[in-house]
């Protein structure tokens, strides 16, 4: 059951909520390849995503028989196509656009819930984490949302040119129109030279939204 998101001008995004069943029987024998030897549940989720990405292809008539990865594990998109796939315990996204119109995307998908304390440590500064607790739900409603920022800006540059940032070289900083912040704006703040570097010569658009108890997440540079 694929479902769109409107979300992006020139772009198509579908996303499906796990578990959904049968989808690994649709993969080409090459995508089936890839994953031959893991656990049923990854495949699971590889199958779902690659089901989302097919059919964002399709839907900006750029679709292929095979979307096979990179060494490193990124898809490897038609030439002249941008995308981005993500998937969590309950859900699958992908997006596809003509690079013509995006030259970066990176999306992510989280469950909606509280990121454990360790973990907000781990991924924000001391000075992330007391302005994220400032906001109207503190630390537990935005300590996940940066961290999935942070996941598109890597999906964003690590293709662009083959950077890998820490999580300690950029901030997210969000911005929204309604309390419920339901869906908020946010803007990458590059604080290393690589960081400033990698983001550099685009005009970026971050955003996210919540919905049927997951966290989508998107970046975008063009």
């Amino acid at each position: 059951m694929l479902q769109a998101l409107d979300w992006l001008p020139h772009s198509a995004c579908l996303w499906t909520p796990l578990p959904q069943p049968g989808l690994d029987a649709a993969l080409h024998a090459d995508e089936a390849a890839l994953i031959a030897d893991v656990a049923p549940r990854r495949r699971a989720h590889f199958a779902a995503g690659r089901a989302c990405a097919h059919a964002a292809l399709n839907a900006i008539g750029r679709d292929v028989d095979v979307l096979l990865r990179s060494v490193d594990g990124a898809p490897l998109w038609p030439n002249g196509v941008t995308g981005s796939i993500s998937h969590c315990p309950d859900a699958a996204v992908a997006i596809a656009a003509d690079s013509a119109h995006w030259t970066a995307l990176g999306i992510d998908v989280e469950s909606d819930r509280a990121l454990p304390d360790d973990a907000a440590e781990y991924v924000l500064s001391a000075v992330e984490r007391e302005r994220l607790a400032a906001l109207p739900g503190g630390l537990a409603r935005w300590a996940l949302s940066a961290f999935a920022a942070k996941e598109c800006v890597h999906k964003c540059v690590h293709p662009l040119g083959g950077a890998f940032l820490e999580f300690d070289e950029v901030a997210i900083h969000f911005s929204f129109d309604t309390a419920a912040d339901q869906a908020a704006r946010f803007v990458v703040e590059p604080l290393s030279v690589k960081a400033r570097i990698a983001l550099a010569g685009l005009e970026w658009r971050g955003e996210l939204r919540r919905q049927d108890g997951l966290l989508f997440s998107l970046l975008a540079g063009r």
